[in-house]
């Protein structure tokens, strides 16, 4: 039992041995852990935790021998993790269930860390005409209720 102990610890280098030196470029690479992106809509706001749950809008690439399914996220949102709304800077406070997201996010033991959110925001559509806001109905030009 005890040659089985030394020969472990021999085959073990000691911490504080010379190690290979790598390029700093290949360095940096493998030490920042790589987000992760997800285009979705927020299901869900709890504001006291800053946590969003936010769901795949498209279904994933299939993988061979398993059907494609849309994630769900619950991404943690710190104070300081940028929230954009179109160009404009945003708060976390103005998000909401059903606004559109692209979130880049790390992924973690402990749970998905939000790096940034960018909220997409209703716009003109192709036709020239307005799009419907969610939860509303186009008026059309010219008729009661028009606003123009």
């Amino acid at each position: 039992m005890s040659a089985l102990v030394l020969v472990l610890a021999l085959l073990v280098p000691p911490e504080d041995a010379a190690r290979p030196e790598t390029a700093p470029s290949e360095a940096g690479a493998k030490s920042a852990p790589a987000s992760k992106t997800i285009v979705g809509e927020i299901v869900w706001v709890d504001f006291s935790s800053r946590l969003v749950l936010v769901r795949e809008s498209v279904k994933t690439t299939v993988v061979t021998g398993k059907p494609a399914t849309r994630e769900t996220i619950a991404l943690a949102v710190a104070p300081d993790v940028p929230v954009i709304r179109g160009k404009q800077p945003s708060t976390f406070e103005e998000l909401k269930p059903k606004d559109h997201v692209v979130a880049r996010y790390l992924p973690a033991a402990g749970g998905a860390k939000a790096v940034s959110l960018r909220v997409a925001v209703a716009t003109q559509g192709t036709s020239g005409g307005p799009r419907a806001v969610s939860g509303q109905t186009p008026v059309p030009a010219g008729a009661a209720g028009d606003a123009d």
